[in-house]
């Protein structure tokens, strides 16, 4: 059964239960007064027969002591018959036992009228008989040496029907008032409802991959906060779908471009490699193959190593951090570079004491120092720089070369794994397009970013930055020796 359904058979149910019982007590309270009242009024009226007839049996034995049972049975025979009421009726009854007289309606049961008279005249009895209901009333006749009791029956039948008509009434009422408010209720039901409703087509769209789909219920109660708060966790399901969906479409590329640029050197050295097995006595062809396989081979070699520390750098959970001035940093970079790679940079310390993992702090710099020489190849008078500097409570490191530049369209995309301005150039000169992802990659893992500015024809400038560890802060031994 829905929601709807149930709130609305509740209200219904409740609205029922309401009126029964206001209408049942109302009548009902109704009913015993109207009977209240009838019963003082009759109980008035008996009291009257009650004197008139003692008068009419005092009258009737005249000067006799002595009220023999044909005397009483006479004299109420005779007042009977004065005051005769299709409504009513009277009996004299001997000692509570012997009906010396009687026109009660034949049809009223003989226990009913043996209880009344049992009762005494305090109290009285209702009883129904053909269809008709009385009330069964007794008065003790106050006569010298006879115990004579006088019971009246009355007819209240009208009572029970104003009873019954109202009953009917309310019935009526009921039924018109229980429709109404039941449409009512069905559209309040619904109304209240209509929400929820909202939220389960919304749920089961998003079920359905339809991430987009919100409520929007716009209302101040809790089905409002529930919808605000579902609103919200399906925003951040679809981002995280979205991000997951990106992520996969990252590796995916990453996987292909991965492919292919192991595709491509494996099948010129398996090329060259046949070429050496087919001339085996031409000595310029072999050392000219064996040349290339050995500089596709450090190629892969490099790339190999860069993969290495990339997916190391994901698995990690914690970097070996230590304290390191600048320029410990920078001339362990220079060190760290090909012998004989030009232009040599030239390195320019500020001072700083920096918290990083050395190894990997100089591996990243190392790597933007190697794309500086390549983008510098070819170009007289071009010149690399090792900085760093001060600036605002951070150690900024920064390399610039006066080299070719990169293109703006590409500036975006130059740090995604295997992403290359000029592939032909980059293979030519041992690169692998993975270097500068690995230094954005060993940024972010020190909490910095890697911001790059170029200029095409120009020259490129790569800048990283971290907080300066303050002379109070630092226990550190002199390391640009080292």
């Amino acid at each position: 059964m829905k929601f709807a359904t149930k709130l609305s058979t509740g209200c219904i149910a409740l609205l029922s239960c309401a009126l029964s019982a206001a209408g049942l007590l109302l009548i009902g309270q109704s009913f015993s007064g109207s009977l209240s009242s009838t019963r003082a009024v009759l109980q008035a009226q008996q009291e009257k027969e009650k004197y008139a007839l003692e008068r009419l049996i005092l009258q009737t034995a005249a000067d006799s002591a002595d009220f023999e049972n044909y005397i009483l049975a006479s004299a109420a025979q005779q007042y009977a018959e004065q005051t005769a009421d299709e409504g009513s009726g009277i009996s004299l009854w001997l000692d509570g036992a012997y009906a010396l007289y009687s026109d009660l309606p034949a049809t009223l049961p003989r226990a009913a009228l043996k209880q009344a008279l049992t009762d005494g005249e305090s109290a009285w009895q209702l009883t129904r008989a053909a269809g008709r209901w009385y009330m069964l009333l007794t008065q003790p006749l106050d006569l010298p040496g006879v115990q004579v009791e006088m019971l009246c029956a009355y007819e209240v039948s009208a009572v029970f029907a104003t009873r019954n008509a109202q009953l009917r009434a309310w019935l009526a009422a009921s039924a018109a008032l229980l429709a109404l408010g039941g449409g009512a209720a069905v559209m309040f039901s619904r109304r209240v409802t209509r929400p929820l409703t909202a939220l389960q087509a919304a749920s089961e769209k998003i079920a359905d991959g339809e991430y987009t789909q919100r409520t929007n219920v716009a209302t101040d109660d809790e089905i409002g906060t529930l919808s605000r708060s579902f609103d919200t966790m399906a925003s951040a399901v679809e981002s995280k779908i979205d991000e997951l969906a990106a992520k996969n479409q990252s590796q995916q590329d990453f996987i292909a471009a991965f492919t292919h640029e192991v595709k491509t050197p494996m099948t010129a050295m398996l090329g060259y490699a046949e070429l050496m097995r087919a001339r085996p006595d031409d000595t310029e062809t072999q050392r000219e193959a064996a040349g290339y396989i050995y500089h596709e081979t450090q190629r892969l070699e490099s790339l190999s190593r860069s993969l290495l520390t990339l997916m190391g750098l994901n698995r990690a959970g914690e970097l070996e951090w230590e304290l390191c001035k600048d320029a410990g940093l920078l001339m362990q970079t220079v060190r760290s570079l090909p012998r004989g790679s030009t232009p040599a940079p030239r390195i320019i310390s500020a001072g700083c004491v920096v918290r990083v993992d050395r190894g990997l702090w100089v591996n990243m710099l190392r790597n933007l120092t190697l794309n500086a020489q390549r983008a510098c190849q070819g170009i007289e008078g071009a010149s690399i720089t090792l900085r760093c500097e001060r600036r605002a409570g951070q150690a900024v490191f920064t390399v610039t070369d006066t080299g070719c530049g990169i293109p703006a369209a590409d500036l975006p995309r130059v740090t995604e794994a295997f992403y290359m301005v000029d592939k032909s150039r980059s293979r030519d000169a041992g690169g692998s397009g993975i270097g500068l992802a690995l230094c954005a990659r060993i940024a972010q893992a020190h909490g910095a970013k890697l911001e790059i500015t170029s200029t095409e024809n120009e020259g490129t400038t790569v800048t990283v930055a971290v907080p300066e560890i303050l002379p109070s802060e630092r226990e550190v031994n002199d390391d640009t020796q080292s």
